[in-house]
């Protein structure tokens, strides 16, 4: 009876679109102006895609494992071997492949690695950092191949921070965020700067990218919506940047947020100290790049940003681990696009090795066959309080995860911890 079962939900999962696959696809920014944030996103990525499974992944396998219907045949009592629980997990870990590709910080790139990922054999995927290059990158993976929506493959985003990237990419349900998001983060900044150096905020935006303009425009809303006024908000690109400053200085200022990519932080930070000087900047996680602790003699005093992870002192035990390994692995500290990639990667590799389920329950399309993308997507669906270098991700609540947002300030080019901030993004809308 299982037997003929398990060749039934095979046949019409295939008949439904859904194909088996053993091929991972990894897309970063390797080049080009995200490489800041791009590379150690892909270093992160590379601990987790050569690391042993670990005990959770393991745990859950056997905590979960009777709800596949091929174990009904099997001993009821998972802690013993007999089922192969441990060994099928355990295998498939080990045996995925991996296929990796630059992005070079392009939407045109990244839409055209995208869709040959995808039509190359891979029906799993994760990466990017930038939210402009992210919906490009992962509408060309999701759609391709896509016979039905509840086939689609599913795309895990590391870093970019749009909340509104799921339904940018057409397919929201097969789209997971392993970072928080733009009004998460812009409501944490605004409440360290009111609370702490106070309530006249100036807001400078670089109107090139959607990162800069999302989170720009996140924080002139919640500024005042937490006790604060938006005394300017002006383009970090604009001719007149220094005179524009100096005449908002003249109604007083407290803190500047810097609303920018990294490359145009070497730029624009220096005008911004020569106009107000002595003023404390904040920033999204777009300065959470390496180069900027050491950007400028001086000019970084006084600098905080928001990151996704932090492995200083009060740290947890999970991200003290990782930075010592990645430290060792490449010769350099960690970033929190670091901690994302190795956790993005981890959870593709969950769902990727508990792919040989068959699933029946809550598909129109009839049972899936091991192996194939809406498997894969149901098992990150499934995904409760994964232990992560950057904070406990759980999807319960749907693609996006609530997580704390990590605030860093920078004194004499040491990185400090601010505040761990979980905050309220509804001050943000």
């Amino acid at each position: 009876m299982i037997q003929r079962f398990g060749i039934v939900a095979f046949a019409l999962a295939l008949a439904a679109g859904c194909e088996r696959s053993n091929r991972i696809a990894v897309i970063f920014d390797e080049t080009g102006s995200q490489a800041a944030l791009g590379t150690p996103a892909w270093k992160g990525a590379q601990l987790a895609l050569q690391s042993f499974p670990p005990a959770w992944a393991l745990e859950q396998d056997i905590a979960w494992a009777p709800d596949d219907p091929a174990s009904l045949s099997m001993s009821k009592d998972w802690s013993t071997s007999s089922n192969g629980g441990f060994a099928r997990v355990f295998r498939r870990w080990k045996s995925a492949a991996v296929d990796r590709a630059d992005s070079r910080s392009s939407t045109s790139t990244a839409a055209v690695v995208g869709e040959r990922l995808r039509r190359e054999g891979a029906s799993i995927a994760l990466g990017f950092t930038d939210s402009d290059i992210a919906a490009a990158g992962m509408r060309a993976f999701l759609s391709a191949n896509a016979k039905d929506p509840a086939c689609a493959a599913p795309f895990v985003i590391v870093g970019a921070t749009d909340p509104k990237l799921p339904e940018l990419g057409h397919w929201p349900e097969s789209t997971f965020l392993a970072c928080f998001t733009d009004d998460a983060q812009a409501v944490a900044a605004a409440q360290y700067m009111v609370e702490r150096w106070g309530k006249r905020v100036i807001v400078v935006i670089d109107p090139n990218y959607d990162y800069t303009r999302t989170i720009g425009d996140f924080v002139e809303k919640a500024v005042p919506a937490l006790g604060g006024t938006v005394r300017l908000a002006v383009s970090a690109r604009s001719t007149q940047l220094k005179q524009q400053l100096e005449a908002a200085a003249d109604k007083g200022v407290d803190a500047v947020f810097l609303a920018l990519e990294p490359d145009l932080v070497p730029t624009v930070l220096p005008i911004v100290r020569s106009a107000l000087p002595g003023v404390r900047c904040m920033g999204g996680d777009g300065l959470d790049f390496t180069g900027l602790d050491t950007l400028l003699d001086g000019a970084t005093d006084g600098v905080a940003f928001c990151a996704h992870a932090w492995f200083g002192e009060g740290a947890s035990e999970a991200a003290h681990r990782f930075a010592q390994d990645y430290t060792a692995a490449f010769g350099e500290a960690p970033t929190g696009f670091s901690a994302l990639g190795y956790d993005a990667a981890m959870l593709v590799k969950f769902a990727h090795a508990r792919a040989p389920k068959v699933y029946t329950g809550g598909s129109t399309s009839g049972p899936r066959p091991p192996g194939c993308a809406a498997t894969m997507t149901a098992e990150l669906a499934s995904i409760r309080g994964y232990p992560g270098v950057s904070g406990t991700i759980s999807y319960a609540d749907g693609p996006i995860p609530e997580k704390d947002v990590w605030i860093v300030e920078l004194k004499k080019g040491q990185r400090t911890l601010g505040a761990a901030i979980r905050p309220d993004r509804r001050k943000a809308h």
